[in-house]
């Protein structure tokens, strides 16, 4: 029965996609859903025997599943992810029931294969037991769609109870304060991430005179256990950094995994260079020299030159935790030759953007890049990041309030814009324009340089926004998730790019 069963979920599945591709529509989660119905347990039966590896967190999941992928590919893996960034139950499913094909070739021709699937945080605890992953990568937690979600304690459970329905080695983040406590009780199975604190020096806390009106948002600004404010001796951005606490002596912990950047020496819209370091037990400690262990036997530190080709500060967390995961998967599988620190850092320099993630896009002699935001602090960073853009010629936001979005959109009134500086050019569009186009009013842009639309005429304003556009410049598209959607089926139709599940 339970054979049976398994196959009728998976013809059911095709079928399903089948006819949603006949109508032209993605078919990334109505295939999964329809099989998970007809056998509820099919997740689990796919992924078993697999070296999975997942991803979850509030920002960075695409990317980072993106930028894994892509290392595992140059590495010599075949690869079965969610490319489309359907990260629940029935996306994560649809993806493993047609990986099937391209993993059967692989292991038919002796190609070694290896799963990266993202999950959806809230979701993490009913589909990590069903994984059985072998990493598990938890990238930050920020507050987002807080009528989906609840607070940010109670996201932190639920990744929580899906870390312990599974066996996985667990890559967090040293600089977030509420990742990093994921930790107790799993500390055998722990490996840090995050930047070198040398390396955290440039922000709106530590040179105060590049602060806006408002203040740096902070999800995360006391303790959990004693509810005393954290210090911070250096922050990267929002509550990511090295806290400690004055009263209880909780600190952040020395990542395995680091990186160093000169801020100075990286224009925001071009390939950044940095070093991605392995400290090996020792960490993160300025006084190391590459090459230099620990102790005898121990793992040497390594440091490795990279050009990263996606830009914004925020993309050098994923890129960290995608090297991360790839060498302790490398060490987990045995293959630490094929998944060298090296080898993966040399991969790395060969990624390309996801969907929706900083992907620049030719339209003729003019380019657009798309920038997701759905919450305060990915604004505050895609925002930065167009401010300091040599090639911005103009800015058009979008911001709808479905379901899938959150309806309350107050948190655009948590973001920095009066510190940021706008393009002379700026669109907006969405369901919520009005709101939008206040905020941005609020923060010192003057009317006249704002064209508003609403959503049914986003397709016009975005031809008049490319149109306007300088040959040579760049129009930043900044959509959150629903708008992002639409925009792209526009982009589809109007420039025949690709569709995003492809």
């Amino acid at each position: 029965m339970s054979s049976l069963r398994f196959y009728a979920a998976i013809a059911s599945a095709k079928m399903v996609r089948f006819g949603l591709r006949v109508i032209g529509r993605g078919a990334t989660t109505l295939p999964g859903k329809v099989a998970v119905k007809v056998d509820p347990k099919i997740l689990q039966k796919l992924c078993d025997g697999r070296d999975c590896v997942t991803i979850t967190g509030t920002n960075g999941k695409t990317t980072t599943t993106h930028m894994i992928t892509d290392i595992f590919r140059n590495c010599g893996y075949t690869v079965v992810t969610n490319v489309s960034g359907a990260n629940l139950l029935s996306g994560v499913t649809t993806s493993m029931i047609f990986g099937r094909k391209d993993m059967k070739k692989a292991e038919k021709e002796g190609k070694k294969v290896i799963c990266v699937l993202e999950t959806d945080e809230a979701a993490y605890g009913k589909i990590a037991c069903q994984i059985k992953p072998k990493i598990s990568v938890v990238t930050n937690l920020f507050r987002d769609q807080l009528d989906r979600f609840g607070e940010l304690a109670h996201t932190r459970e639920l990744i929580a109870k899906g870390l312990d329905t599974c066996e996985a080695d667990i890559l967090l983040n040293s600089d977030d304060s509420l990742v990093s406590e994921l930790f107790k009780g799993r500390e055998d199975r722990t490996c840090f991430y995050g930047f070198s604190e040398s390396s955290m020096r440039f922000n709106n806390m530590t040179y105060p005179g590049k602060s806006g009106i408002l203040p740096a948002s902070s999800d995360a600004e006391y303790c959990t256990g004693c509810k005393t404010k954290y210090d911070y001796s250096a922050r990267s951005f929002g509550h990511l950094g090295a806290f400690s606490c004055s009263k209880c002596g909780k600190k952040r912990q020395s990542p395995r995994f680091f990186l160093k950047y000169d801020l100075a020496r990286n224009p925001s819209d071009e390939g950044y260079e940095l070093s991605l370091c392995d400290g090996g037990q020792m960490g993160d400690r300025a006084d190391r020299m590459p090459g230099e262990a620990a102790e005898a036997g121990a793992p040497k530190f390594i440091e490795k030159r990279v050009k990263l080709p996606i830009p914004g500060m925020h993309n050098f967390y994923n890129s960290i935790s995608a090297v991360a995961a790839c060498v302790r998967m490398g060490e987990k599988i045995g293959d630490t030759e094929g998944l060298s620190f090296e080898k993966c850092c040399n991969a790395l320099e060969h990624v390309e953007a996801a969907f929706g993630r900083m992907e620049k896009i030719s339209i003729g002699n003019k380019k657009i890049c798309v920038l997701l935001v759905k919450n305060p602090v990915g604004l505050d960073r895609a925002l930065s990041l167009v401010a300091g853009a040599s090639d911005a010629d103009g800015i058009y936001m979008l911001l709808n309030s479905n379901i899938a979005d959150g309806k309350d959109v107050s948190w655009i009134w948590d973001v920095d814009f009066e510190s940021k500086e706008f393009p002379k050019k700026v669109y907006v569009s969405g369901d919520r324009y009005g709101d939008m186009m206040l905020r941005i009013l609020y923060s010192g842009v003057e009317r006249d340089r704002i064209i508003a639309k609403p959503m049914e005429e986003c397709a016009e304003l975005l031809d008049q926004a490319i149109s306007d556009s300088a040959e040579g410049k760049c129009l930043y598209i900044l959509p959150n998730y629903t708008s992002m959607l639409a925009l792209r089926s526009i982009l589809v139709k109007r420039y025949h790019l690709k569709d995003f599940w492809k």
